[in-house]
């Protein structure tokens, strides 16, 4: 049997990991974890405020 590596097909289709590139993926990756942290924000806040309706602590 063949041992698969399973970053080669990753590291293969980016090409190579030029500095420019490098700070692209980073600067969209930061952004992605943001907008993710403020919907999990504004899910939280809003279960919080469905739990004072429910509770009628409103």
């Amino acid at each position: 049997m063949t041992e698969i590596d399973p970053g080669a097909g990753a590291a293969a289709e980016s090409g190579p990991d030029s500095g420019p590139d490098r700070e692209r993926r980073a600067r969209a990756r930061k952004r992605l974890d943001d907008a993710g942290a403020k919907v999990t924000a504004e899910a939280r806040t809003e279960s919080r405020e469905q739990v004072r309706d429910l509770m009628g602590w409103s």
